[in-house]
């Protein structure tokens, strides 16, 4: 007594769990993507501040990393697609 439910093969555990972390990688780096694009908009306004109100002079390091950041967002974000 066979049923057609049964005939038909059923994934592995081990393959559904392959399957859920593929998806959640995926799902990690666009996420990662899409932050470092969007982080790259306004980080410039946020160095032109730093460097208006005085602040590149008494922490200078601050500006440097700031740029550094936005370089980093900018390498990582530009394969950020909307989905469309």
């Amino acid at each position: 007594m066979s049923t057609a439910e049964s005939s038909l093969p059923r994934p592995s555990a081990l393959a559904t769990a392959r399957s859920l972390l593929s998806t959640l990688r995926q799902s990690l780096v666009a996420a990662i993507r899409g932050v470092a694009f969007w982080a790259t908009i306004p980080l410039p306004l946020v160095i032109a501040g730093t460097l208006v109100t005085g602040t590149a002079a008494s922490a200078p390091l601050l500006v440097v990393g700031l740029l550094l950041l936005n370089v980093v967002c900018a390498v990582v974000g530009q394969r950020h697609s909307t989905g469309n």
